[in-house]
């Protein structure tokens, strides 16, 4: 998704070669992961040629908000304790985002 945001639209191919370095993905993994993607609704496909473009069609922000409730739900039974238990224990939380955090708890509280 990553790159389908960043470039737009992109070839199967394109995606393959920015994530295979790191990923060590055959192509054909990148290709199901894509097209598993489009019949979730996260990308279109269109024809160009001989070659499939995939579109992303859902913003960063919604796939990742998406994704955080299925999180919750599925693994943390929907409780936010233990992922806040996780980052104070662990300093993964900058000063700025540690800030962030308090506000957003003083809003919820106002509500």
């Amino acid at each position: 998704m990553k790159v389908c945001w960043e470039k737009r639209s992109c070839s199967a191919r394109e995606v393959y070669e920015e994530v295979s370095p790191p990923k060590s993905w055959e192509y054909r993994t990148v290709k199901t992961m894509l097209d598993r993607l489009v019949e979730k609704g996260y990308l279109k496909r269109e024809k160009d040629g001989n070659v499939c473009l995939y579109i992303a069609t859902a913003s960063q922000k919604a796939v990742t908000s998406t994704a955080i409730e299925n999180f919750i739900a599925t693994v943390l039974d929907n409780t936010v304790a233990p992922l806040f238990t996780h980052f104070s224990k662990g300093k993964k939380l900058n000063k700025e985002e540690l800030s962030s955090l308090k506000k957003l708890i003083d809003e919820f509280e106002e509500e």
